[in-house]
């Protein structure tokens, strides 16, 4: 491995990569400052001699250090990198159990978008749904 590390270009991609499991192309050419292109031929090389592995479910394709994370926490990391999802699993952390309306009111969203979103986080057994009689609690 010490080979293929030997660039100064692949390591700081390499490093960037074991600091931020799952970022994806873009990010990394943003903040290394270079252009898609080099990035993406580094990506490859590191991918064909088995430092990384990329993951393309969500559409975008996010890259891991090979063995660092497994299916299940590569999914986690997905979910919880979207901003409004993580804004509703902070108040939920913060307030233990909330209604759809109470929740709404916080997290700044149409109620649509939230019950896509809290059905996502049920979904991935990330929350939990609670019935109060005819109301939902979410925690």
């Amino acid at each position: 491995m010490q080979d293929v590390l030997e660039l100064e270009t692949r390591r700081k991609i390499h490093d960037l990569i074991k600091q931020n499991p799952g970022i994806h192309l873009s990010k990394i050419s943003q903040i290394l400052k270079m252009r898609t292109s080099l990035v993406e031929y580094h990506l490859l090389f590191l991918e064909k001699h088995e430092i990384i592995s990329p993951d393309k479910e969500t559409g975008y394709k996010r890259y891991y250090l090979k063995g660092q994370i497994g299916v299940k926490d590569k999914k986690y990391l997905f979910i919880l990198r979207q901003k409004t999802v993580l804004e509703i699993i902070l108040y939920l952390l913060k307030n233990d159990v909330s209604l759809h309306k109470v929740i709404l009111e916080n997290v700044k969203v149409s109620p649509s978008t939230l019950s896509y979103h809290l059905n996502k986080l049920i979904k991935n057994d990330i929350i939990e749904l609670n019935r109060y009689g005819e109301n939902k609690g979410y925690r």
